[in-house]
């Protein structure tokens, strides 16, 4: 299992670009000049927002308005009215669109824009039979209508998976298993408290420094495939097996043209060959697409290809090569690129490895591609990072979020509208169950998400349970005099505002004062207060009847009873039985009486499957969280498992613990190796149960390098640790 953090995005890549333009690197490409061209309308396809030029090319300056420069938002309509290229060679269209009330003209790229064509949407009753049968959603299939109008040739089958969508996003969004540009948007990062600090609201980092988890929200996104069925996108989904029919050098030469695989290598026999050369023998030996070899060596070194992965002279690591940046994640000391490069250098026969030559980097890496994912399942772009085959979620290629969406792309681009037209592409596409009736969207919100309180108090009374910035709801028991309490609050983030603060008239009863605090980004959190103000002396004081009865007594007080009231029995009522002392059993796992631990649980063991390990007499079984609230679900470090008599008290109380579920969360994952690292680094600090769950060693020396080696060979499936 490899774990890929370091991926390439198209804002570094076209500011590479930029710095060759100006460097004079690109000079031999030809501007070609402008030519007529029919009005069209397009759709703005942008991760956040999109700069607007004066020109075809980022050597033009950005378009203004108003002393601000024009930036057009994911979704925003624009006329194309022409297409030039860049010096570059890159395609950039000439636009007309409106903008703060303005009409205005300039230049996009034209990777940024989908152009929207009319087409034929005569009904075919065949395709609609195929997209049943097949079991695509209705939310599938108008867009897989427009793309079959377009290419009819086209195929596609409908992936069903076994897996509930909720539960699917959860497990992509764990802390550290999927990442996003530390730059980004703060609606892309997550702001779990392991991804995110919310005293000082910074992300922390990942692989190096310069990646930060990705929201649940953006996860959502990348997973939802009817975001990307259209003409450009979709192909994450292509079956990434070597199709020697139409997936040849002619159309590898096209989608590499403008990047550093346009050139040569030496051989291995002392001669020299294209990149596209080496590409194609890769694909016909590994099995693997020739357009997913290239778009995945683009995407992990750039189109300048000026990473030290490949430059064979970083200094110490001379002479060796790693294309696809196999094991390049930080880790022990290392960067992403030292340990890509020490991989390299190691011996693997079948791999080629050492990757001593630009071709057996290429090739070797290749044959690792198709063993390790394309044979065994994972054999689109998407499966690349999003694995469910075998063990879910363990075996993913790359932890950028959106890199199969922008793989995609490039392997989009290798094909031709001619090859596209005239090809049986087959696109392998995921479906999942309980899928929202509506398409995750792409998150944009900007600004700090930092919408707790520091502090939080009243004037009377005292808040139960006492404040902690997480906790969102209190209760404050004051006395029937008082009428009117004062609500403190101070944010933490000085950029958040806060409402409801101030003097509040009680009634007497309960009363529930509201908090908002609204983060810079609009998140808002609400807090409340439940006060109860006592009732006075007279209890509520219900309303005295005005009139006295109309109707007499039928007896009147003084009068004697017709019979002596019974007498009181002459024994004492018995006495409630003491409760029974309960006795239990453990089997399968362990329950220390001297250390109060339960050991010897396995992972993501459900809490049915502990109680069924535990026998008890005389009594009752209880599992809850660390918190004492009621457990249901996966059972993980922190929880308690409580011993009850006849009565309901508690007669012995156990702590669970998983060795190497640092988190509490019941599994073993890069989230708690990211956790044992921080406490080594001295970071953070772990302690008390989550400190012995840290220790997989079970060593006397605290938590060290060797718990750290530990819980990464089980994470990669080499080792499991003993519990």
């Amino acid at each position: 299992m490899i774990y890929k953090g370091k991926e390439r995005k198209t804002d570094i890549i076209c500011y590479i670009l930029i710095i060759s333009i100006i460097a004079g690197l690109f000079t031999y490409f030809i501007p070609k000049p402008a030519f007529a061209y029919n009005q069209k309308k397009g759709i703005v396809q942008v991760d956040d927002a999109l700069n607007v030029r004066t020109g075809p090319g980022t050597n033009y300056a950005k378009l203004t308005n108003g002393g601000s420069n024009v930036q057009l938002k994911n979704g925003n309509s624009v006329d194309i009215i022409g297409e030039e290229y860049a010096s570059d060679g890159a395609k950039w269209y000439k636009i007309n669109f409106s903008y703060n009330s303005s009409a205005l003209t300039g230049y996009v790229h034209s990777n940024y824009i989908y152009v929207e064509q009319d087409i034929d949407y005569t009904q075919d009753a065949d395709f609609e039979a195929y997209l049943t049968k097949q079991g695509f959603p209705e939310t599938y299939k108008d867009s897989l209508r427009r793309l079959h109008a377009k290419y009819p040739k086209w195929v596609f089958v409908a992936d069903k998976l076994d897996y509930d969508w909720n539960e699917v996003v959860e497990n992509e969004a764990i802390t550290g298993r999927s990442l996003i540009a530390m730059s980004s948007i703060s609606s892309w990062k997550s702001t779990e408290t392991d991804a995110y600090n919310w005293d000082t609201g910074k992300w922390y980092g990942f692989d190096g420094g310069s990646w930060a988890a990705a929201s649940k929200e953006l996860v959502a996104y990348a997973l939802d495939p009817r975001n990307f069925l259209d003409e450009r996108y979709i192909f994450q989904f292509e079956l990434l097996s070597y199709q020697s029919s139409y997936q040849n050098i002619s159309g590898l030469q096209s989608m590499i043209a403008r990047t550093f695989l346009n050139g040569t290598i030496s051989d291995d026999n002392g001669g020299s060959m294209s990149y596209a050369q080496a590409i194609m023998d890769a694909a016909a030996i590994s099995g693997v697409s020739p357009f997913c070899l290239a778009s995945s060596i683009i995407q992990e070194q750039g189109t300048a290809g000026s990473s030290h992965n490949i430059s064979g002279t970083l200094a110490g690591h001379e002479g060796y090569y790693n294309y696809y940046n196999w094991g390049a994640y930080a880790s022990g000391g290392n960067s992403p690129t030292v340990n890509g490069l020490i991989y390299a250098a190691k011996t693997d026969s079948f791999s080629l490895r050492p990757w001593n030559t630009r071709y057996k980097s290429i090739v070797g890496g290749a044959k690792l591609f198709g063993k390790n994912y394309i044979n065994i399942g994972q054999d689109t772009i998407y499966y690349k990072k999003f694995d469910f085959v075998g063990e879910p979620y363990t075996h993913q290629y790359m932890t950028h979020i959106i890199a199969a969406r922008n793989e995609g792309l490039s392997a989009s681009n290798g094909y031709s509208d001619e090859m596209k037209s005239s090809i049986s592409i087959v696109f392998k596409i995921p479906v999942f169950k309980n899928m929202p009736n509506e398409t995750c969207p792409l998150p944009t919100k900007d600004g700090s998400p930092n919408n707790l309180l520091s502090a939080l108090s009243v004037s009377a009374g005292g808040l139960t349970p006492t404040f902690q910035r997480f906790t969102e709801s209190y209760d404050v028991t004051v006395e029937n005099s008082v009428s009117s309490i004062n609500v403190n609050a101070t944010a933490v983030d000085s950029r958040a505002t806060v409402d409801g603060t101030g003097d509040y008239a009680l009634d007497v009863g309960n009363n529930e004062i509201k908090i908002k605090v609204t983060a810079q980004n609009g998140d808002i959190r609400t807090y409340r207060i439940h006060v109860n103000r006592k009732a006075g002396s007279g209890g509520t004081n219900p309303p005295q009847p005005t009139e006295p009865p109309t109707e007499k007594p039928t007896q009147k007080p003084t009068e004697k009873p017709t019979q002596k009231p019974t007498e009181p029995p002459t024994q004492k009522p018995t006495e409630p039985p003491a409760p029974l002392t309960p006795s239990y059993s453990v089997n399968k796992i362990s329950a220390n009486e001297n250390s109060g631990l339960i050991t010897g649980i396995s992972e993501k063991m459900s809490v049915q499957t502990l109680q069924s390990y535990i026998s008890v007499k005389n009594g009752s079984l209880q599992v809850t969280d660390k918190n004492g609230a009621g457990k249901s679900g996966i059972v993980g470090t922190g929880d308690k498992v409580r011993i009850l008599n006849s009565s309901g008290a508690v007669f012995r109380e156990f702590t669970v613990v998983l060795y190497g579920d640092v988190n509490g969360d019941g599994e073993i994952s890069i989230k708690d190796a990211y956790l044992m690292r921080r406490h080594i680094l001295g970071e953070t600090r772990l302690s008390g149960i989550y400190q012995t769950a840290a220790n997989v060693s079970k060593s006397n020396g605290g938590i060290t390098i060797k718990d750290a080696y530990i819980i990464k060979r089980h994470i990669l499936g080499e080792s499991k640790i003993s519990q």
